[in-house]
Order: C-alpha cells, then structure tokens, then sequence
C-alpha cells in the first residue's frame, strides 16, 4: 500500500503523505460508525417486533401500528445518523443548530399542515371512530374510508369524497352512528287533532311488529313527542340489530307510515290558520270593492 502511494506521488509530483495519513486515521472511526448503524438497526427490528406484537395483542388499529412504528424508526436513526456523524467529525452542535432553524421556518410556514398531523395522531389514539363507521362531521355524513395524518375521507351516501381536515374534527363535536352495533331509530310524524292518539299509536307500531330488523325487547314504542301548533307530533321509537341499517330503515319507515296512516283514514295535516272576522263594515267593502272593479 505504501509502495503504491510513494509511486502514485513520484508520477503527479505530489505529496499525498498527510491525505493517507488522515485516510489511515479515519478508518477506526469508519468503523466505529458503522458498527453504530448496525447496532441500532438491530435494537429497532428488536423494538419494532416487540411493539408490533404488544399492539396486536392489543387489537389496535393497523393505521395506529403504521403510525407507531414509524415514528419508532424515524427517532431511531435519527439518533444513529447524530452518533454516526460525531464518528466522522461532524459538527453536531452546529448541524443540530442549524436544522432547528429551518424547522421553525419550516414550521411557522406550515403551521396548518403540523396542526393536521397533531390532530390526526390525537384521533389514532382516541379512537372516536375507525375506519368503515358512518359519522357526522360537522355538515357532513358519511361512512369514514381512510384516516390519514393530514386529513379524514368521509364518502357521503351520494358516493361523494369529502376530504375532512384533521384539526377541524378535533375542535368539532363528531356523531357515531355505528359506535354501537345496536341504536334506536327515532321517526317522527304528525297526525291532526282530531285523530285518536291510541288508534294512530298502534297503527304504527303494527308497521315495525314482525320487522326483523327490529329488536322485539326492548319493544318498539310510539310517544306524543309534541304538541305543536297545527298537529300532534308523535315518534315511533324502536332499536335496529345492526346500526349500519339506519339510513335504509329510516327511508322505509317514513313511506310505510304514511301508507299506514293514509289506509287507516288517519289524518297528517299541514300547517294551517284560521280567520275569524268579528264586524265588517259593509259600506266600506262595498266602496273597496268598486275601486278594485
């Protein structure tokens, strides 16, 4: 090797004794870098098999494993680049400086973005829904397809992707129609006041009775839920088998009662008022009346 040096320098002219002395001198350190990488390459499959298997024990969610061990690999050689990087004479001190001021410039560029990954974090592990449940999000209902760092994807039941921003959730109250596999359906629907309440009540509890959808205890129930101005409100209460059934049940419900109702002579009125004329003066309507003539 030395022979090969001195005839290397003997045909450029060159003195290369302080390059393969330094050269000579590096290669511990190499080493020695290199025995890191390898040695926290190791510690994260060891940790990763550990953390995997722990999460799966604990039927988390695979989004939440992916996110985890992400983050595990990601801090991992992170620190295995800073110790590798003192090995070949690397200024830590003034790279880790430097990396922090560009991630507050990067930061206070992207504050709405780092906001959305914080939040979606905060949704794996709270778990307020999975994906595949069907939520209200603000305006918005839908069945959640995919749960992402940045953003939730909800499809609307007119197949429409609405992209949700994750800190807009956290910050708004979120309804899980499918927390439960069981819920209660509540149809409300009108009759006129002229009507029996009983005969309307059991009109539309025949309607769920013998529906498989239904359970049969607790039994369905139908309440005066309201008096209103122009019609008693009453509500069929009753508990569906699979929540995910709501939304069809909901659209049949409404069409059978009316039918029911109509079959069974049962008024549902709309919204009226009435007139009532105490004294008219009848020679200034008849005056009225010739103007407009």
């Amino acid at each position: 090797m030395i022979e090969f040096v001195k005839d290397i320098q003997q045909r450029l002219n060159i003195d290369l004794t302080p390059l393969f002395i330094q050269f000579i001198n590096f290669i511990p350190n190499f080493i020695s870098g290199i025995v890191i990488f390898f040695m926290f390459y190791g510690l994260y499959r060891f940790l990763r098999f550990i953390l995997i298997r722990t999460l799966d024990r604990a039927k988390t969610s695979l989004t939440v494993i992916n996110l985890l061990t992400k983050v595990l690999k990601y801090t991992i050689f992170s620190i295995a680049i800073l110790l590798m990087a003192d090995q070949f004479g690397i200024q830590i001190v003034t790279l880790l400086s430097t990396v922090g001021i560009a991630g507050i410039a990067v930061g206070l560029a992207a504050q709405q973005t780092v906001s959305n990954i914080i939040s979606g974090i905060i949704i794996l592990i709270s778990r307020p829904f999975k994906e595949g449940d069907w939520v209200e999000l603000g305006d918005v209902f839908g069945k959640v397809v995919q749960i992402s760092l940045r953003s939730t994807h909800l499809l609307t039941v007119d197949n429409l992707m609405v992209d949700y921003p994750n800190r807009v959730i956290v910050e708004s109250k979120i309804v899980n129609h499918t927390f439960h596999e069981s819920i209660r359906l509540r149809i409300g629907v009108g009759i006129a006041y002229k009507e029996y309440i009983p005969d309307a009540q059991e009109v539309i509890k025949t309607i769920v009775k013998g529906d498989d959808r239904f359970k049969a205890v607790p039994e369905p129930e139908v309440v005066v839920a309201e008096i209103a101005d122009s019609s008693i409100n009453l509500e069929l209460l009753a508990w569906l088998k699979d929540s995910r059934d709501e939304i069809p049940a909901t659209y049949d419900l409404r069409k059978r009662i009316k039918l029911a109702l109509d079959k069974a002579g049962i008024q549902i009125p709309f919204p009226h008022r009435q007139l009532f004329i105490d004294d008219i003066n009848t020679d200034s309507l008849a005056k009225l009346m010739k103007k407009t003539a």
